[in-house]
């Protein structure tokens, strides 16, 4: 079994390779950059952490801290990421592999005197914006993309309030992931003061020095997840087996009401699957796209209905009737005539 924390999967699942992460790009909030732990050089955030823990089985890995302190994923917002410093330089590092933990400051914007149409803007803003933003990593690389629903906090100075993260920031993160069909890590479930307060600093917002090797750990665990794969027998698609929620896409767009196991084949195209990887969190990982052809899309039983078919002919063609001197007869109706059959 592979345990972190709570996260608990059974190895079966796993694919025996590991996932090859590259250059990763942490992009995020205070929590990323390591607020309130932080050291030169950096010794204690989480990417720090993760770095260390992907090079075990990957030297080559590099891992690049683009966090900033008290940003938003929303663009219109004064403190948002897009106007940030180091959203250029996150573009610009054009990561095999992107974690985007954002929305903690979002929950900000979630005020009691809020209107019900207020909150429902401001949570149509945070996941059009994270689909804008997972997009806009694809320009100028192909990187995997991991966003994540933000952790608890509970900071009523700061207005940053787990109801507010629960009830509408999670949800509207996640709708984003469902949406672009990317990998989600819920941070949340597998990170919170409740479960071990010794992972936040006293602000219950940040983590600690403990906290950052935690979340890193999740982080990787997640990491390692991505080598599923879909697989065919003849026109069905099937997901990997042992998840408890499926979302299917075809050539990237989501196949809206496909959330079952198996997929019919929709024509050419590449297709893949998102999984959700337990009954109680979140996190969703999707597999790799398998594109379908054609000439590979026969339903089951398809060839052999072909072949039968064939042969069917064959056996008509042989039991036609002909006559002494080896002409055809016409054989609709009765005939009266001496009838002989080729063999």
């Amino acid at each position: 079994m592979r345990k972190f924390g709570k996260i608990v999967w059974a190895a079966a699942v796993v694919s025996v390779s590991a996932f090859a992460a590259g250059k990763v790009a942490c992009v995020g909030n205070s929590i990323t950059y390591g607020y309130g732990i932080e050291s030169w050089p950096d010794q204690t955030s989480y990417p720090h952490h993760l770095q260390g823990m992907l090079r075990e089985n990957a030297p080559s890995d590099t891992v690049e801290n683009f966090g900033v302190s008290g940003l938003t994923v929303r663009k219109d917002d004064q403190a948002s990421y897009w106007k940030g410093y180091r959203f250029a330089p996150a573009i610009e590092f054009a990561a095999d592999t992107v974690i985007i933990e954002l929305g903690t400051n979002d929950s900000k914007a979630y005020t009691t005197w809020n209107t019900p149409e207020q909150d429902a803007a401001v949570d149509s803003a945070i996941t059009a914006d994270f689909e804008a933003l997972i997009d806009t990593f694809q320009v100028k690389s192909k990187p995997h993309v991991f966003i994540c629903l933000a952790p608890y906090v509970n900071n009523v100075e700061w207005n940053i309030l787990d109801t507010a993260v629960v009830n509408r920031v999670n949800p509207a993160i996640l709708r984003a992931g469902l949406e672009k069909g990317v990998n989600v890590i819920d941070l949340h479930f597998y990170f919170s003061a409740l479960e071990k307060p010794s992972w936040y600093l006293e602000d219950m917002v940040h983590p600690s020095v403990e906290g950052a090797k935690h979340l890193a750990e999740i982080v990787y665990a997640h990491l390692q997840m991505d080598t599923l794969h879909v697989t065919q027998d003849g026109s069905t698609l099937k997901a990997p087996k042992g998840f408890y929620g499926f979302q299917w896409y075809k050539d990237g767009k989501l196949l809206e009401g496909e959330t079952l196991e198996t997929l019919v084949v929709m024509g050419e195209g590449e297709y893949k699957v998102s999984v959700r990887l337990s009954a109680n969190a979140h996190s969703r990982i999707v597999t790799a796209p398998l594109k379908v052809e054609k000439t590979t899309a026969l339903k089951p039983g398809a060839r052999v209905a072909h072949e039968n078919s064939v042969g069917v002919a064959n056996m008509a063609k042989s039991a036609r009737r002909f006559d002494a001197q080896g002409r055809a007869l016409n054989t609709r109706g009765p005939s009266h005539q001496k009838v002989y059959r080729k063999r």
